[in-house]
């Protein structure tokens, strides 16, 4: 038996009547076919590896973009801690390790009295008093003291009404900041896994998931680790993605 052949578009006819054509056997298209078939499963296994990496490593950027990103946020509103408190006050709540809560001027709202406050009043007059909302926390500062209190009412054009009475006379031009109460903790999922939360007044949001470690250290005018508030003039946060092989760490100085 003979092997079958296939002949090209270009056959002819020889002298002696038969077609004269170049082909090739079942056989060798069959192998040609296997050696093709090889070849291309290994470009597609290639590419496909490619595309695995690819993806991975593109998975690993928006990750430690996203980790960056949320250490500005951290940096931005930790660094406002101190601004508008005297000296000997402390903004810290909460100066753990992996806990930190304190009060800040997020909004960088703040207003000056245009009628002196004699003590015991609780309606003052303001340069500018609009979006400062009913509830919130407010420090009082003179020249030489601060005092909190909170507002009773949503802000007026002119007016802010606190919740409770001055202690003491506050004279023309004395500041009023608006602050806010944030914190920063980790929180345990049940899979084990660990997020970065942040809490504005209460409004709780996942900053960070699948965080391996969250760690800040208090810092005094002398570089060392200090666990008075008081004293505390930078902090030192290192923050550990874990799998994802990041570790950052940045120092923040406190505005005094």
């Amino acid at each position: 038996m003979t092997d079958a052949h296939f002949c090209l578009p270009k056959a002819r006819m020889s002298e002696n009547g038969r077609l004269d054509c170049a082909g090739m056997s079942l056989i060798e298209l069959l192998i040609a076919l296997t050696i093709s078939s090889v070849s291309i499963s290994a470009a597609i296994h290639m590419f496909s590896g490619y595309g695995l990496r690819f993806t991975t490593q593109h998975s690993t950027m928006v990750s430690n973009q996203e980790s960056r990103i949320a250490l500005d946020v951290f940096a931005s509103e930790v660094r406002l801690a101190g601004a508008g408190l005297l000296g000997g006050d402390t903004p810290f709540l909460r100066a753990e390790g992996g806990d930190i809560e304190f009060f800040a001027n997020l909004s960088g709202s703040i207003t000056m009295l245009t009628q002196a406050a004699v003590s015991g009043q609780q309606d003052l007059s303001v340069e500018a008093g609009t979006g400062w909302p009913k509830g919130k926390l407010v420090l009082l500062c003179t020249a030489v003291h601060c005092a909190w209190n909170r507002l009773a009412a949503d802000g007026r054009k002119q007016q802010l009404a606190l919740a409770t009475p001055t202690a003491e006379q506050l004279p023309v031009r004395s500041a009023i900041f608006l602050l806010n109460r944030v914190r920063y903790y980790l929180k345990q999922q049940e899979d084990g896994r660990l997020r970065l939360m942040r809490d504005v007044d209460g409004g709780v949001s996942t900053l960070l998931a699948d965080v391996e470690r969250f760690q800040v250290e208090y810092l005094n005018r002398e570089g060392r680790i200090t666990s008075d508030t008081r004293e505390v003039v930078r902090i030192r946060v290192t923050l550990d993605m874990g799998q994802k092989s990041l570790d950052l760490v940045r120092d923040i100085a406190i505005r005094m």
